[in-house]
């Protein structure tokens, strides 16, 4: 059922950026750069409610203090690649930000995560998040 739900997940919001694309000029897909996801994610707040950034809950490593709130940061992008099966790392990230409650890593808690990023959140912005996260190996 993961699996079925994790792959319309992907195919929604692929399908939500080819829509976008229908009827106005677009040089090509949306691509995500690393730097402005960077900049976006150590944000205080984000979007048009002023939401509290992912900074607000998830320490970049050890050295920033515990990880009881929310994972680390780094390593983000190699702890992705394995983190639900069947999901490849994008996939795994995209839906970690659309949906937070699909999967929940262990020790942390279903709800913590502001639950409205994919309505908040523009394609690029979440391109630029995912790529880097992906970035944070």
């Amino acid at each position: 059922m993961r699996k079925i739900f994790s792959a319309l997940l992907v195919l929604v919001v692929a399908a939500s950026f080819l829509l976008a694309a229908c009827g106005k000029k677009q040089d090509g897909p949306v691509v995500g750069d690393a730097e402005r996801g960077k900049k976006l994610y150590n944000s205080a707040t984000l979007g048009p409610k002023s939401a509290e950034g992912c900074v607000t809950c998830h320490n970049y490593d050890e050295s920033e203090g515990e990880s009881d709130k929310a994972p680390f940061t780094a390593g983000t992008g190699t702890r992705a690649e394995t983190r639900v099966p069947g999901l490849s790392a994008e996939e795994y990230i995209i839906e970690s930000i659309m949906t937070p409650n699909a999967y929940v890593v262990e020790d942390y808690k279903e709800g913590d995560m502001y639950q409205e990023w994919g309505k908040d959140l523009s394609k690029q912005q979440l391109a630029d998040l995912v790529a880097y996260l992906l970035s944070e190996k």
